[in-house]
């Protein structure tokens, strides 16, 4: 929970050098982390099964958007997955 508190903390900063899509980026983030508690964050990870989506611009957010935020919160709680 403390890190998660850290990380929130971070999305806020006005940092020198964020560019304009990390910036986006952590603001959907953030409203991610601020419409879920612990347990549904940590619950977004634990995949149990596949999901297909069957629409283009569907296939475009969840490959896109959701893996893009998914891998920034990952590298902000210490677990970099590159």
């Amino acid at each position: 929970m403390k890190k998660i508190k850290e990380v929130q903390a971070k999305l806020r900063k006005n940092e020198p050098g964020k560019t304009k899509s990390l910036i986006k980026l952590e603001k959907k983030l953030g409203n991610w982390l601020s419409q879920r508690s612990l347990a549904q964050s940590l619950d977004w990870f634990d995949c149990i099964e596949t999901t297909k989506v069957q629409t283009a611009m569907a296939s475009y957010r969840w490959s896109t958007e959701s893996v893009a935020k998914d891998r920034l919160f990952l590298k902000y709680l210490g677990a970099d997955t590159e």
